[in-house]
């Protein structure tokens, strides 16, 4: 059992890396995990802004950034450019974050999974908030020190972050894309 993990992890470790780039698959994982119950969407199919910890937001928990909004909502098509541009500034500083924390690393040739983990991250929690355990746990590609030691849990104020963490342990953990899961699960 240990020689197939190792073999697998081995496997998500060494799988070609390619640049990054913001998939509707990804882009469907970052939605669920925001906003899986569809706070503030109207019956006229329209996104109106919502309270939440971190203050009013919008669609997939984007700051509200037009007061116009208030009244007139953002359609599903705006709020998803939204979001993509969103995605795309918090992918340019997922490069920087690692080119700064380990040099030698390239951010676009680290694993799909590890690419993915570190745009997810930087996105929800702002650069500045990446726990640096995740960061390394990610960047080495210790997936079981980062299931383990709950390395991926979010926190929202004073409690978790339960829709980011489920969609997280949906997509990697219970999937077993990280690593397989153990017999009867």
């Amino acid at each position: 059992m240990k020689k197939l993990l190792l073999m697998v992890l081995l496997t998500i470790g060494c799988a070609a890396a390619e640049p990054f780039t913001i998939t509707d698959e990804f882009v469907a994982y970052i939605q669920q995990g925001a906003n899986p119950l569809a706070f503030g969407l109207g019956k006229d199919g329209r996104f109106k802004p919502y309270s939440t910890a971190l203050g009013r937001r919008i669609a997939w928990r984007q700051p509200v950034g037009d007061k116009q909004w208030f009244a007139a909502g953002l359609t599903k098509a705006d709020a998803e450019k939204l979001l993509r541009a969103e995605l795309a500034l918090a992918l340019a500083e997922a490069r920087k974050l690692v080119g700064q924390q380990q040099p030698a690393k390239k951010f676009d040739e680290l694993p799909r999974v590890a690419q993915e983990m570190l745009v997810d991250f930087v996105h929800s929690e702002g650069t500045a908030n990446v726990p640096p355990a995740f960061l390394a746990a990610v960047l080495a590609g210790d997936w079981e020190k980062l299931i383990r030691k709950n390395l991926h849990v979010r926190w929202l104020g004073p409690s978790p972050d339960n829709f980011r963490n489920k969609a997280f342990a949906d997509r990697w953990i219970y999937s077993g894309k990280l690593m397989p899961l153990p017999a009867g699960n």
